[in-house]
Formats: structure tokens, C-alpha cells, sequence
């Protein structure tokens, strides 16, 4: 266990914080185009793209270095890498989402769990910026919305660490070869 922190303690940090941009992010883009329900639309999904993107291509790089490490026999395969530090990284994120998802019924009985759920659903709200687009035009006081935005990331970035594994290069199929140095072919 102690092994698993010291390899992965800056990954789990440096997609924490990948979050936390593109929240500031998601926020301008929101804010910006909340007028018009087509612009908030299209914001949010660029939003969203670009945040998959950072993500897939993250986890890409790990999954190269990795391969690297295993193939000189320094480190022993971990295939679901990706998912595993994703999903520990997203840890917070989860938590809001459940956390929203129980106080919900009782918000309107009990004064507690009222004001609970309302500072959740704004922190969840904020962390999940790039998809405050989508939930406000399409499911705006539906708390199970912030438990589905979830998903995407942790799947994003163990397909992301996958394929950097394997170095492959998901641009090769759109037939965009990369443009790199000669010492490095």
C-alpha cells in the first residue's frame, strides 16, 4: 500500500487538480453563454470534451511510461492503473454525489439535511462545472445527474492508460501521424 502512494501520490494529485482547471474553466464557459440555451449547450460539451481530453491524455503518458517500466522489468503490470488512480482522485467528487443523493428526500422535511444538501449541491455544482451546462438545460433538480457525471472520467482515463500502454495512438486513426524527432523514431 505504502508502494501504490509513492508511485501514484502525483498522478492522484495532478488529476485532482486537472479537475479543479477545468472547473474554472466550465465556470467561464457557463457563465458566459447562460443566456442562450444553445450556447450553453455547445459550451458545456466543449467543456466536457476538452476535460476527457486532459484526462485521456494524462492517463495516455502514464500508461506509455509504465509500459516502459515493465517492459525493463522495473515495475509488474497493473492493468487497471488508470481506473485505480482515477477513481481515487475522483474520491471527493463520489462522495458529494451519494452525500446528495441521501439528504435529497429529506430536504424538504428536515431543516439539517435541508442545508446539507444545499451546500453539497453547490460545491458539486462548482467541482462539476463543465457539466453544469447539460444539467441545467436537461435535468436541473435531479441530484442522480451528479452521480452519472461520475462515470465518464474513471472509464476515460483506464482506456486513456490502456492505450498509452499499448502505444497506441487513437490520432492514427484518423490518420494524423504524430511529428516527431528523428531520435526518437
Amino acid at each position: 500500500m505504502k508502494e501504490f502512494w509513492k508511485s501514484n501520490s502525483y498522478n492522484i494529485v495532478k488529476c485532482f487538480l486537472n479537475q479543479i482547471a477545468i472547473t474554472m474553466f466550465g465556470l467561464m464557459i457557463a457563465f458566459a453563454t447562460m443566456q442562450n440555451k444553445t450556447f450553453l449547450l455547445v459550451g458545456s460539451l466543449f467543456s466536457i470534451g476538452f476535460y476527457l481530453f486532459l484526462t485521456y491524455y494524462m492517463f495516455w503518458e502514464i500508461g506509455g511510461k509504465d509500459r516502459i517500466l515493465e517492459d525493463g522489468g522495473r515495475r509488474q503490470k497493473t492493468p487497471l492503473r488508470g481506473l485505480i488512480v482515477s477513481l481515487i482522485a475522483y474520491i471527493p467528487m463520489i462522495l458529494m454525489a451519494i452525500l446528495l443523493l441521501v439528504t435529497y428526500p429529506y430536504g424538504e422535511t428536515m431543516e439539517s439535511a435541508g442545508n446539507l444538501y444545499m451546500v453539497i449541491n453547490m460545491l458539486t455544482r462548482f467541482l462539476h462545472a463543465m457539466y453544469l451546462g447539460l444539467a441545467t438545460l436537461y435535468s436541473p433538480e435531479n441530484p442522480i445527474v451528479w452521480l452519472l457525471v461520475c462515470l465518464p472520467m474513471p472509464v476515460v482515463a483506464q482506456f486513456g492508460y490502456m492505450l498509452g500502454n499499448r502505444n497506441f495512438r487513437i490520432l492514427g486513426l484518423f490518420g494524423i501521424k504524430p511529428n516527431l524527432k528523428d531520435e526518437t523514431r
